[in-house]
């Protein structure tokens, strides 16, 4: 990847799991006999004596916030997926029944006539149908 100086980058690092932004202050290429290399330095924090060459991160660089946070959020959703359905199976294990989640609920079809509902303790509604046989 190549970065410009005075570019802003945003890393995530590893050991601490934060995004942190950094600042290219210097594009060093050399030349060797098995080719050209080009590294960046960046500035790392206020201080501009802080400074680490970019192979030596550990992290993720992203070019824009953007990116760093769009990873983050699909390993925290994925993670929170992960718990949930963990729950659900111990659910199932535990108490050998569905989840309100995975009941399947189907619509009731119109009826031709108006019948009167009534809402029920656990929030459901039902209709009556009352007949008149005596």
């Amino acid at each position: 990847m190549r970065y410009s100086v005075g570019q802003v980058i945003y890393v995530i690092l590893s050991k601490k799991g934060q995004v942190y932004p950094m600042r290219i202050i210097e594009e060093i290429t050399k030349k060797t006999l098995k080719g050209e290399e080009t590294n960046y330095v960046a500035q790392a924090g206020a201080d501009p004596a802080t400074t680490i060459l970019l192979d030596q991160i550990e992290g993720e660089i992203f070019v824009t916030s953007g990116e760093a946070k769009k990873v983050l959020i699909e390993r925290a959703t994925s993670q929170i997926e992960k718990i949930v359905d963990n729950a659900v199976v111990k659910a199932t294990e535990w108490y050998s029944e569905k989840s309100q989640d995975d009941v399947e609920v189907h619509e009731l079809p119109q009826p031709e006539e108006e019948y009167p509902t009534v809402k029920l303790p656990d929030g459901s509604v039902a209709r009556l149908k009352i007949s008149n046989n005596n």
